[in-house]
């Protein structure tokens, strides 16, 4: 049979398959979607509720910074307290102007904390609020720092969640595909007659992995392309770079499924463990959602070897920061080292399977 061989076989198998190959492009791009738009950590229509009691032009001016702002819907508090509305789910914030707000120059929050995640959230805009504000109220106001935002001056969550959304679609689909490719034809006893053949371990490695490291090449060209299309996200740094690096992704994900195919006795167990290796700790330990800075030290650690963890600071350096291959080189060489290291360990098993 012979490499080549093998590598015509699984072309042929790939298109035959067409409602698999259908499925594989169609659910990245519906997954890029709910993701993108579920998963957001800007909050568009926060209700404040505000009880004036010092009813100046200065007050009146602080109030009109939260009317002016798209993020805010201000209703007045009708004398209910901070509880009351909180309870009713009336509100998200009260803000209470005292009669001495002239003088002091000091205003009382209270923000319904039941989810925290939303509190800090809606503290920060308020607190953005009053402090442009503040300077124009003609009260006295604290000196303050205005930031300048590089990279993502709007402060786009689809800037963050893009590239981590990507990082993790690949993951999973390259992993799941030779994964179940291979389990497949053991429970079918077609995997049996390459015992006879006079191939080498590595000819069946690689021979599995070509085919699918185009297809899954394609799909993350899509997914790429479908999140700047649709949510905007720029590519900053060198587009040949990012596609190249894609490919070293894709080849390490597909180098982990063979690695789980030749564990996994049957397609299901082989899902199972794509899934499970895959889906929870790119959500947890790759910086996707969660900074792994503030991890405990075991979780750090184990965030290390995470794949996800280098091709997130890869695609997020070159989409967004335009960084070049030296500021990105240690990630890339980490990638380079499981690609290596998954391959080995398959060959040697396969080695082993097609001796015996």
């Amino acid at each position: 049979m012979g490499l080549y061989g093998i590598i015509i076989k699984e072309f042929k198998h790939i298109i035959r398959d067409y409602r698999t190959l259908l499925i594989l492009f169609i659910l990245p791009m519906l997954m890029m979607v709910l993701f993108g738009y579920a998963m957001t950590l800007e909050i568009p229509d926060i209700r404040i509720s505000v009880d004036d009691h010092d009813n100046s032009p200065a007050s009146r001016h602080l109030i009109s910074g939260f009317q002016g702002s798209n993020f805010f819907t201000v209703r007045p508090a009708r004398g209910l307290s901070g509880r009351e509305l909180f309870q009713r789910r009336e509100a998200h914030a009260l803000l209470t102007i005292p009669a001495d707000f002239t003088a002091t120059g000091t205003v009382d929050l209270q923000i319904d904390a039941s989810d925290s995640s939303r509190a800090l959230i809606i503290r920060q805009y308020i607190g953005a609020v009053v402090s442009r504000s503040g300077g124009n109220t003609g009260v006295p106001a604290p000196v303050t720092a205005v930031p300048a935002f590089l990279y993502n001056r709007e402060l786009e969550s689809a800037f963050f969640f893009v590239p981590g959304l990507t990082a993790l679609i690949i993951i999973m689909v390259t992993a799941l595909l030779t994964s179940l490719t291979i389990t497949r034809e053991k429970e079918q006893g077609t995997f049996d007659l390459i015992k006879l053949s006079p191939v080498h371990a590595y000819e069946v490695i690689i021979g599995k992995v070509v085919p699918y490291l185009i297809l899954s090449f394609l799909i993350g060209i899509l997914v790429i392309l479908f999140g700047v299309l649709l949510f905007g996200v720029p590519i900053r740094g060198s587009i040949s770079a990012l596609l190249l690096y894609l490919i070293l992704y894709c080849l390490t994900g597909l180098s982990f499924g063979i690695l789980i195919s030749t564990v996994a006795t049957s397609q299901q167990t082989a899902m199972l463990i794509s899934l499970i290796a895959t889906l929870l700790p790119t959500l947890f330990l790759s910086g996707f959602i969660f900074q792994i800075e503030a991890m405990p030290a075991l979780l750090r650690a184990a965030s290390a070897i995470m794949p996800a963890k280098y091709f997130l600071i890869i695609i997020r350096g070159l989409m967004l920061k335009g960084n070049t291959q030296g500021e990105i080189l240690f990630p890339i060489l980490m990638l380079v080292g499981f690609s290596t290291l998954f391959l080995l360990i398959a060959i040697r098993r396969f080695k082993h399977y097609l001796d015996h």
